[in-house]
């Protein structure tokens, strides 16, 4: 969502650091109202992998959602506008989700490496954020909203018609639907390099998503999978 000021970077940096005729680039717009689209347009000319899909406001999940049924591929990913995930990490998450059904990024892994610190306030959103998904959620994960995840295309085309959410609780509604449905999702820990410019206010957003987390914990408890 209005992204000029990051997605040339962004796009520059994933076409030079996945070269493979294979892959493709869906950047999908979420109701933008700047030059984002423009950006776009200018990339998928110089280069037939980048494809844009404008999109109505539908919030995150909406408009991932209308990506992934776009999407015919073996593997399907998606990242962060931002550039936070570095190609290669992207890359890295292909190869760990190539042994089971999917694969997502980690920052609070031990072993992930996340140069700069964030912001204290996201910080302790991001800790009580995970704390009540785990509880009531009962996922395994350490880091259910970390922006880069791979799953097969297979397990996209099984999980789509269950998802739910359109706002920023996408990621657990996929990671719940995946559990559900005895998927394999690996955690992998990954480098995450923080980019300023985040549209994230961590008191009224912080209390938006808790909202809608207990919608979707409500939601699951009476979805019979």
């Amino acid at each position: 969502f209005n992204e000029e000021t990051r997605i040339d970077r962004t796009l520059r940096s994933y076409r030079r650091g996945l070269p493979h005729a294979g892959v493709r680039f869906l950047v999908a717009l979420d109701g933008c109202s700047d030059g984002t689209a423009a950006i776009v347009r200018s990339h998928a000319d110089r280069d037939a992998r980048v494809h844009l899909l404008e999109l109505p406001k539908l919030g995150k999940g909406g408009v991932l959602t209308e990506a992934f049924r776009s999407c015919d591929a073996n593997w399907v990913g998606f990242v962060d506008a931002d550039g936070s995930t570095p190609p290669s990490e992207f890359l890295r998450l292909i190869e760990a989700a190539r042994h089971v059904d999917g694969a997502i990024a980690c920052r609070r892994h031990p072993a992930a490496f996340t140069p700069a610190l964030r912001p204290s306030g996201r910080r302790f959103t991001s800790i009580g954020f995970a704390w009540a998904v785990r509880t009531l959620f009962r996922l395994p994960y350490l880091d259910t909203q970390c922006g880069a995840k791979v799953m097969s295309g297979d397990a996209v085309r099984h999980v789509l018609p269950l998802l739910s959410s359109s706002d920023f609780l996408f990621d657990v509604d996929l990671l719940v639907v995946a559990k559900k449905l005895g998927l394999q999702i690996r955690e992998v820990p990954t480098v995450w390099i923080d980019r300023p410019g985040s549209k994230l206010d961590t008191t009224r957003d912080g209390l938006r998503m808790l909202r809608s987390l207990l919608r979707l914990w409500a939601h699951h408890r009476s979805l019979h999978i």
